[in-house]
């Protein structure tokens, strides 16, 4: 089997497995001086690839650790330097602990050779749309999780953010509440908008 096949193999094992599968057997019946013959670029550029494809997530918990890293710098990004830092102190208080919760019951539920499969989508809410992120099973490409936050204006009460989740396990009918923050009587800016210098 020529090198550039076997290296390919490798690194499409590697990621439709998060690096929880290494085909060593692919690599086995390499020649004993590869490493005295010269490199070519495609064949570094390869080599580079395969170590900078393969993840692995030990547990249950890095797994829940990783994707809350990555929902606050999305909610972060998404909510924009103009309504974040106003609602922050909320947010961390009231909305990031809920958001834990629902992420961790749903990782604790997968059975344990399924759990590496949970992803946030690639597709993530921009614009004044409710979408913040969904978690997605990369295995089936089926969202399982979603996180939206709306702007809503209640009759003479000001406007507040209202941030909700909706489950697979329904359909994603039920609309669940994780925590609704005023903002005040002004009207917001829009999602994502940038602080003015």
């Amino acid at each position: 089997m020529p090198n550039w096949l076997k290296k390919s193999l490798v690194v499409l094992i590697s990621i439709l497995t998060f690096g929880m599968v290494t085909p060593q057997d692919l690599l086995a019946d390499q020649p004993k001086n590869d490493s005295q013959s010269p490199k070519t670029f495609s064949s570094m550029e390869s080599d580079t690839v395969v170590t900078e494809t393969v993840i692995t997530v030990a547990s249950k918990e890095e797994l829940i650790e990783n994707l809350m890293d990555d929902a606050q710098k999305i909610t972060s990004e998404k909510l924009g330097q103009r309504v974040m830092p106003r609602i922050e102190r909320e947010f961390q208080s009231q909305v990031l602990p809920e958001m834990e919760k629902v992420i961790s019951s749903l990782v604790q539920e997968y059975p344990p050779s399924e759990y590496h499969h949970l992803i946030i989508s690639p597709a993530i809410g921009k614009g004044d749309g409710e979408r913040i992120f969904h978690i997605m099973d990369e295995q089936t490409k089926e969202d399982v999780l979603c996180f939206h936050v709306r702007r809503d204006q209640p009759p003479l009460e000001g406007f507040t953010f209202n941030f909700h989740y909706h489950t697979q396990k329904d359909h994603f009918e039920s609309h669940n509440m994780i925590s609704s923050i005023y903002w005040g009587k002004d009207t917001p800016p829009k999602f994502g908008s940038k602080r003015l210098h």
